[in-house]
Order: C-alpha cells, then structure tokens, then sequence
C-alpha cells in the first residue's frame, strides 16, 4: 500500500524489489539500537514518497536474504530501480539525508549504471576501464587511477588527472616537484564541479569551494551537521590554515549551515571578522597559531553583541587574562562580572567579583596553578588509608603553600574518616569562588559531562565554585574505575556528607564497596536505597550475590536438561588425564584465593572466600603450561593454563573464581563425585550428557542477554543467582557468560578426544 512499509521475507523478497520501478529496503534487527532509532525516519520518509516501495527486512529472521544481499552492517539501505540494485548505504540516515538520498534514486539512469558497473569489472581486474587514460595506474591507497607526467626524480609534475573505479573523472590538478600548485578541480559523478581552489606550496590557499548536486555523488559536502539547503560551501585558506567557513543556499544567500537559515546581521559594535558560532548562538573572534590552536586574545560575544567572556590562549591552553560576564551567577546578586589569571588552562592567583560598574564586590586567592600532571602524582589520592588527623595535617601544608586543590581533596577524605563535614564546609566557603547554588550546580554537571576522567579538570571546577558534592562523586566513580576503590570511597563519603538527601549516591558507595569486596555492606547500601530507586536495589542486590557467592559444591544441585537431540553419553578421558586437569584446576584457585586473600589486612573475615582445595595437591601446585595445539583444518590453537591476577580488581578476582570453581566442581560431578574430593573413578551421573548440553545452551543465552538484549524463544532460559535471565542486568550476564564459557570448555574437553586442554583457545566460542 503506498506510503506504508512492506515486511520482506524468503517468499516476497524477489518479487517485490524485482518488479518495476523503485523499491528501497532497510536492512535491520531488533538488537540493534541504530536499526530501532532510525526506524521512524524510514516510516516517515516512506509516507513522503508513495511512488516508491519502501520495504524492511529483519535479518534475523532472514538470514539467509541477508547473506546472499552480502550484509555486513546494520542498518543497510540499498535501493532497486526495475529489478536492479542502483544504491547501497551504510548507517543511519538524519530524516534530511535520507530524504535526499531517496528523491535522486529517480534520477538514475540504468544505462549509465550498467557501464559504471562494467566500469568497476575491469577495474578490479587490473584494467583501465572506458573514459580512463590507457596509461593510468592504479593507486590502491586513494582506491583511484591517476595519470600524468613526473620529473627526473620520478616526481609528480605538470597536470594529473584522477579516475574513480567506475571511470568517471574526480580530480584534475597541477603539480610542481612533487607538491600540488595551482588551481584545482575535483567533479561529481554527473560531471558537474564537486570542489575547486587553488594550492601554493603544497598548501591550500585561498578560498576553496565545495558544490552540491542534484545528481547521486560520493563527494562529500553535506557531513558534519551542513544540511542539504546548504548549495555552496567556501573555506578560506591561509596557507593551509582555514581562516573562515561560509555556507550559502541556492540563491546565493549565505545560510547558518545546520539550519540553512538565513545568516543574522553582525551587530554594528562589533569587529567585521567576528563570525556567528550556531552551536553556541554567539559571535566570536578567535586567534589561531599556525596548528589551527587558539592563541592570542579570543573573545565571544551574545547576538545582541555584548560580551560574553574574552581570555587570552597561549598554543590552545587558555593562559593569562579572562574576564567574563557573570550575572546571577555568585551568591551576592551585585556581581555581573568575574576576572582573574588562568595558567595552562587552570584558575589560579586573585579573582575579582565586579559590579554593573567595575567595582570590587569580593576577591577570592585560588592558589597556585595545578596541572594534570602535577595532581596526578600527588599523595591525595592515596589509595592507602590514613587517618583523620594525617588528612587534616597533610590538608594545612598543602593550605599553607597554596596548593588549594590538594587541601580541600584533603580535608575531603578527612571528614570522610572523621565523619564530620563541618571543617569541609569552613574551607570550601573560604578557598572557593562563592557561586550561586544553580550556577554551583550547572558548572559542576558541565564539568562531569565534558571531563569527568580528568582529575585536574575536577579540582580546578571545585576551586571555581562547582557544586563540591557532584564532583567529589565523579571523583570517587573516577577512582573506583582506576581500582583504587580506598580513595573513592573516602571521596563518596565525603559527597554524602555534604549531600545527605541524593540517595543515588548511596549506589555509587554501594559499587565502590563491591570493589573492596565488602559484600554485607554493599547489600546494606542496596537496603537503603530500596525505598528511592527499587530498580537500582535489584541490581545491587543481584551483583552482590552475583559477586560474593557461597561457594559450596555447586553441581547437579538440580536435573541437568537440554533441548539437543544428541548429547554425549560419557566423557572420553581418561581418569589419569581427568585428574591432571583437576589438579590444574585446584592450582588456579588456589592462586586467586592467595591473591584475594592478600587485598585484606591478615586474619580478615572474607565471607565469600572461595574453599582451600589443597587437598587435592598434595604434592603442593602443579606446573600450568602455555603451549599450542591443532584443530581439525591443521590450524594452530593456542593453549593457556596459565594465570596472571596482575591489575585484577577484587570483583575481576570474583569473577575469575566462578568460572574455575564452576569448572572444577562439574568436572568432579562428571566422575561421579559429591563432594571436593580427586575422584578415584569416571562414574558420570545418568544426565551427564544433559548437563554437557545445558552448559553451551546456557552459554549461549548468556550471550544472548548481553549483547542482544534478549533470548533466543527455542532455547530454554534459568535463573542465575536468584533472578530471571531474561531480567538479569546485561553486565551480570556477562559474568554468568563467563561462568558458563568455563563450563562448556570442560565438557568440550571431556567429551572429545582430540581436545588437548580445557584451556585451549577454541572452546570458549
């Protein structure tokens, strides 16, 4: 029906995008959230155009369509005109882009594509193609042919010209001694001018223009936010440098280049070279060093012409003088401006709060300069636990040298340990611009949305005035990301002092107490926020049981099932071979059990400890090889039984343990075993073959879960540790994957006798 979509599948596929006319199909899945995102872009496009067939094809459930489409990506859109494909895209179109792209597929001319399609045939057989010079060769890196003449050093020299694959003409260009000079031209398939301008040395020079057509192109214009009323676009060049950037419409009207709309008229007051920066609604006028850097004075002014901000840059780090204006952003409602000396980027020395009329309203030192470097080395983020009193004294040195961002971190963690935030709150009103409270709040989210992984980017925002509590939680999320989870928990204690009532910080503490391995308390943390975020307990609920599990013998607690029609009736190993691989196994654990139990103070209580098992080494650990094998095509498979627990984290620890425990136990069930004990016999249970079978569906779901989002209906789902899989997190599925890829490798490794180990690479899937 026209202006509606058509579901393709294997019995309407050909016939609908082989009939007459044009037919334009979206390649997609339901996993796939660009496929999701432009699928109303599609249905709207389709309504616009009811001439055409616009038609969706699920390539999940048609994969073989897919296949024999050779569908690499999603979403593809590919377009057919009387039966033959014409048009091939990659991505998600904007509604405009699309639009475009579709009102040129009636333009096109199959006599012309099936000569650029013979074209494209000699092409790849190493043949200059019709409308390309016989002498052209092929350049393999700019995928183009070129032809011209060189100098006595085998240089590029005199006029060039350049070819795509399908013979028409994309370049035409002068060179000198190897560098480009002079004017140039590029072209659009149709033949119409793409580009032109002109080089000097190698460098562009001048202005330089790009043109768009009417006709199907692979130029680029309309990239980057440029819309498709923009016709022309001129970059002018200063030796290379881009200098200004004009963009017109079809009647020569110079248009704003997202919007195509009319370019607003400069305010008289300001200078003539000031231009209109759309994404920020300001003018500006910015000096540039030679990279393209701000450097020099930059300044930006509102539309009404009156100045926003004006500072000096020294190679694109803001250094020197700033002065902005600041109404209704300091508590005291007098100020309207702020100024004072930025260094490297970073606030620093005396900053003044001014009037309507330049005069003083307060000043605040913020203290010496500190780059990135510079915090990035200092002890204030100690993952080491002090206490109170190191804090405070490690605070007033740091005060004392006008180290103002390292104090107040300081004091942080000091009242973190001390839990009293009345001395933060002392120094945070003395050392700290005294912003308003929504203007504390809006700098201290733009700082986390543009430099939340930069300490120095923090520390400066916090001596400006940002809101301390917001950053001082980036901090903490900042550390605990690093696996220094010691500082970060000194930091998220201290944002909840200041901030009590944000109950989602109480998630951020609950994350970093996982990392620590505390497991009682992160499920008292998930207690707590129950009543705010319901939805938030049940994940931190999940990944502490998740997490810190008991580890008892886990195997054939419940039937083994499985949908296989054929699964093996019994291991084919050997018992000395099987009690090889456990005593690797109990090797493994007991690594990560030393390893754990090294992150805690001795003698520590650790509830999820995984057993001592080394009972089955009674000859102490065995040798773990790195080695290789051979599949079935003769191809190497890596084997390795080897473990590094360096840069693990207690949770990558946790993780590695259920897999090997998982393993292990399976394996002793496999021989008959009840308990942790070196079976002395392969006696495998009734459901043994079920059990192999369960483990790679499970696998499979897992994987499923994690990267689709949802589970395939023919196989059968579980619970994993008390929760759906279906409704458990995609993170946690990940470590249930994980659990389960350790499984399915023992039972691979059992059941087949040509597999060497169940650490070898191709197990795992």
């Amino acid at each position: 029906m026209a202006g509606q979509t058509v579901e393709l599948t294997q019995e309407n596929f050909d016939r609908i995008t082989q009939g007459a006319g044009v037919c334009v199909v979206d390649f997609w899945a339901e996993w796939c959230g660009p496929c999701r995102n432009f699928a109303p872009t599609f249905e709207a496009t389709a309504k616009e155009f009811p001439a055409i067939t616009f038609g969706k094809l699920d390539t999940e459930a048609q994969e073989a369509i897919s296949g024999r489409m050779e569908i690499r990506s999603i979403p593809t859109l590919v377009a057919f005109k009387d039966g033959v494909e014409v048009r091939r895209a990659s991505g998600a179109m904007s509604a405009s882009a699309f639009t475009t792209w579709v009102s040129k597929l009636g333009t096109v001319d199959l006599a012309v594509e099936a000569q650029r399609a013979k074209n494209r045939k000699l092409t790849e057989e190493g043949t200059p193609p019709l409308g390309v010079s016989p002498h052209a060769e092929w350049d393999e890196g700019d995928q183009e042919w070129c032809f011209g003449d060189k100098d006595e050093d085998g240089e590029k020299h005199g006029p060039w010209k350049y070819w795509r694959a399908d013979g028409t003409l994309c370049n035409e260009c002068i060179f000198v001694h190897g560098k480009p000079q002079g004017p140039f031209k590029r072209f659009h398939e149709s033949g119409e001018v793409s580009q032109d301008g002109a080089f000097e040395k190698g460098n562009l020079h001048g202005p330089r223009t790009w043109y768009a057509s009417d006709q199907f192109t692979t130029e680029r214009m309309h990239e980057n936010g440029v819309c498709e009323k923009v016709r022309r676009t001129v970059m002018v060049y200063s030796h290379g440098r881009v200098t200004q950037v004009l963009h017109y419409n079809g009647e020569g009207e110079r248009v704003v280049p997202s919007t195509g709309v009319p370019y607003p008229s400069r305010p008289a007051s300001l200078p003539e070279k000031a231009e209109y920066r759309e994404d920020l609604d300001q003018w500006s006028l910015v000096s540039l060093n030679a990279a393209g850097e701000r450097h020099g004075l930059a300044q930006f002014w509102d539309r009404d012409g009156d100045l926003v901000w004006e500072g000096e840059f020294q190679e694109g780090s803001r250094h020197g003088r700033y002065h902005s204006s600041a109404e209704g952003e300091y508590a005291d409602p007098r100020v309207e401006f702020d100024e004072g000396e930025m260094a490297d980027g970073f606030a620093c020395g005396t900053w003044k709060l001014l009037d309507a009329d330049r005069k003083v309203v307060a000043t605040r030192d913020l203290g010496v300069a500190q780059d990135h470097e510079t915090l990035d080395a200092s002890e204030v983020f100690s993952n080491l636990p002090r206490s109170a009193e190191a804090w405070r004294e490690f605070a007033e040195q740091a005060r004392a040298d006008r180290r103002y961002r390292e104090a107040l971190l300081a004091m942080a963690r000091a009242s973190a340990v001390s839990l009293d935030v009345a001395p933060l709150k002392a120094w945070l009103e003395a050392l700290t611009l005294p912003r308003s409270e929504s203007s504390a709040r809006e700098h201290a989210d733009g700082v986390m949305n543009g430099a939340s992984d930069e300490r120095a980017a923090l520390a400066d925002a916090l001596v400006r005035g940002a809101e301390p509590a917001t950053l001082l939680r980036g901090l903490a999320v900042l550390h605990d990301q690093a696996d220094w989870p010691r500082a970060g928990l000194d930091f998220i204690l201290a944002a909840m002092l200041l901030a009590p009532e944000r109950p989602a910080y109480l998630f951020t503490r609950s994350l970093i107490l996982a990392n620590l391995g505390l497991g009682e308390q992160m499920r008292k943390d998930a207690e707590a926020i129950a009543p705010y975020e319901p939805d938030s307990e049940k994940f931190l609920s999940a990944y502490a049981r998740v997490l810190f599990p008991r580890f008892d013998f886990w195997a054939g607690r419940e039937p083994a099932s499985c949908t296989f029609t054929e699964v093996p009736d019994a291991p084919s190993k050997e018992l000395d071979a099987v009690q090889v691989v456990v005593r690797k196994y109990a090797t493994r654990l007991q690594l990560l059990r030393a390893e754990i139990l090294s992150r805690f103070k001795p003698g520590a209580d650790v509830p999820w400890l995984p057993p001592d098992v080394s009972s089955l080494l009674p000859d102490g650990p065995v040798e773990l090889e790195e080695t290789e094998t051979e599949d079935s095509d003769g191809d190497a498979v890596p084997i390795d039984e080897t473990l590094s627990t360096k840069g693990m984290g207690l949770p990558a620890l946790s993780r590695a343990v259920r897999g090997e425990w998982s393993a292990l136990v399976w394996l002793l069930w496999a021989c008959g075993e009840q308990a942790v004990r070196m079976p002395d016999a392969v006696s495998p249970p009734a459901d043994f073959g079920q059990a192999a079978g369960q483990a790679t569906q499970r696998l499979w779901q897992c994987r499923n879960r994690r990267t689709r989002g949802r589970l395939d209906p023919d196989l059968p789902t579980f619970d994993f540790e008390g929760v759906a899989l279906q409704e458990l997190h995609p993170n946690l599925a990940g470590i249930a994957e994980e659990q389960y890829a350790e499984m399915q490798a023992m039972f691979f490794w059992l059941t087949e006798a040509d597999h060497v180990s169940p650490w070898q690479a191709n197990l795992r899937g």
